[in-house]
């Protein structure tokens, strides 16, 4: 198994891990929140099949998708997914996906999660909905960093809320004086809060006429995504750190 670091803003400092696995499991006692099987592909360069803890599959995440390019041995290639094809480069220590701008999704049912399921009042809340970039979130914009800090998620309410509806999962952002900060939570795939999401932030519907950087990792934000909207692409890199390697899950 080989274990990498992504989106931490230097080494040692921040990140979220992942593993590249030669099996299709990860137990929920591995320590890791993503594992990903690499494979052929008729479609692409190469197929990559993510696990969540608990070795439930999912179509795709981004931050293990950049781990996973990461070991792969070229500058430039194309990457089959269960959410589609990604082209994939690589500069140095950084590699960048690409994914589909973000676009509005009309709910397939009514109604809201409530506040309270946040930690947070109505108040403090300045729009949501969903959006995507090809996996589906619920956006919620708040109304400052205090906000976004005093977020706590109820997640048994909103597993119940979210199950069959079509997104996946949550993610809640802000503007503040040092950039765009955000926090997210996957409760169906056994995620109380994920760190570094790229997914969830190509997902969110910031201006993107220059390039913009998202903070994640609560309480710290030590975290650090990039997007970037070039071609009629939306680009999401960072940093990706080799950690160690280890026998098989």
């Amino acid at each position: 198994m080989h274990i990498y670091n992504v989106f931490g803003k230097r080494r040692g400092v921040g990140g979220n891990l992942m593993a590249v696995s030669e099996v299709p499991e990860n137990p929920m006692d591995s320590g890791l929140p993503v594992t990903v099987v690499i494979s052929p592909s008729e479609q692409a360069d190469v197929r990559f099949r993510f696990f969540y803890p608990d070795s439930k599959e999912a179509p795709i995440c981004g931050h293990a998708l950049l781990g996973a390019a990461s070991h792969i041995d070229q500058a430039a290639f194309r990457v089959e997914t269960g959410a589609g094809i990604s082209d994939v480069r690589k500069s140095g220590d950084v590699v960048s996906v690409s994914m589909a701008l973000s676009t509005a999704v009309t709910p397939d049912f009514t109604g809201q999660p409530e506040p309270g399921w946040f930690g947070l009042e109505a108040s403090q809340i300045l729009s949501a909905g969903i959006f995507s970039a090809g996996k589906p979130k619920w956006c919620i914009e708040l109304k400052d960093i205090s906000a976004l800090n005093a977020v706590r998620f109820d997640l048994d309410a909103l597993a119940a809320w979210n199950r069959g509806k079509n997104f996946s999962g949550y993610i809640l952002y802000v503007s503040a004086s040092s950039g765009w900060h955000a926090r997210a939570s996957n409760p169906l795939y056994n995620i109380p809060e994920d760190p570094a999401c790229a997914v969830c932030c190509a997902a969110l519907p910031l201006p993107l006429e220059q390039p913009a950087s998202v903070h994640m990792g609560y309480p710290e934000y030590l975290n650090l995504i990039h997007l970037e909207a070039k071609d009629g692409k939306l680009w999401v890199g960072g940093k990706v750190y080799r950690c160690e390697q280890s026998g098989a899950v």
